[in-house]
């Protein structure tokens, strides 16, 4: 099965071609608790391991993740799994679909949001500024 091409971007998604389905992917409060709940671990969990270090996860867990995450209607499981076989027969590679996911994940919040720097009036490539001076 695959989806159309004219696929309305809903807000806070990313948009991914996978296999010759259109996919928008969200992790919202909901997607993220049944992802979980399928997977039996943390969406953290997959990718740190018991001692703090990153791992790659199984193949088929990154296949739950994805489907969990996904906002297209009609794609079940079965679409996935068929999707994936097109996607390696294509030239992907599970390490590409490991990058997809993480990418997910970072702009879902799950490793922090980055923080913008603040400036205070002094700067690294001129003079320093003397405080009694800002006035």
């Amino acid at each position: 099965m695959t989806t159309k091409n004219n696929v309305v971007k809903m807000p806070n998604t990313k948009q991914v071609e996978f296999g010759g389905l259109n996919l928008q992917l969200r992790l919202d409060g909901k997607s993220i608790l049944n992802i979980e709940k399928r997977l039996d671990e943390s969406l953290m969990g997959l990718f740190i391991n018991g001692n703090g270090g990153m791992r790659l996860p199984a193949t088929n867990k990154l296949l739950i993740v994805l489907q969990g995450a996904n906002q297209t209607s009609n794609v079940g499981d079965s679409d996935i799994v068929r999707a994936f076989d097109k996607y390696i027969d294509e030239g992907q590679t599970t390490l590409e679909l490991f990058t997809t996911i993480q990418e997910l994940l970072e702009d879902s919040g799950f490793f922090g949001k980055e923080k913008t720097e603040e400036t205070s009036g002094v700067s690294l490539d001129n003079d320093l500024i003397q405080e009694d001076s800002l006035l």
